[in-house]
C-alpha cells in the first residue's frame, strides 16, 4: 500500500481563478490559484524552468490594488488533450510586505467562505 503524498506547500492557496493585469511580456493571462509563496498561471506557450518573470496582478475585490512581484518558473506542464495551453507555476523571488499581506488576506477570505 502506498502512502499518500504529504502536502509540501507552506502557504494555503486560493483556488479562485482570475485574469492577470499584465506580465512582463504579455504571456500570462489567467491565474488558477495563488498563495503567499507563488502563483499558478496559464500561458499559450511553454516557458522553461528557471525563467525569471515579472508579474503584475490585480486581486479580485482588492479595490484596484495591484500586486507586483518577481518570480521564477518552477514548473510548466501542457494542458491535456490539445497541448495549446500550459500551466506555469511561479515561485516568488521578490514580493513586498504590503503585497504579501494583500495576498494573505485574499486567500484567507476565500478559505473562510
Amino acid at each position: 500500500m502506498t502512502k499518500p503524498k504529504a502536502e509540501r506547500r507552506n502557504h494555503p492557496r486560493s483556488q479562485r481563478g482570475f485574469s492577470l493585469s499584465r506580465s512582463d511580456d504579455g504571456l500570462l493571462d489567467h491565474v488558477d490559484n495563488i498563495s503567499c509563496s507563488g502563483v499558478l498561471c496559464h500561458t499559450q506557450r511553454p516557458l522553461p524552468e528557471m525563467t525569471k518573470m515579472e508579474i503584475v496582478l490585480g486581486l479580485p475585490d482588492a479595490d484596484g490594488h495591484e500586486i507586483c512581484a518577481e518570480g521564477v518558473v518552477v514548473r510548466c506542464t501542457a494542458e491535456e488533450p490539445d497541448h495549446t495551453l500550459f500551466k506555469v507555476a511561479i515561485l516568488y523571488t521578490k514580493l513586498d510586505d504590503n503585497d504579501y499581506r494583500a495576498i494573505d488576506a485574499f486567500v484567507e477570505q476565500d478559505l473562510n467562505q
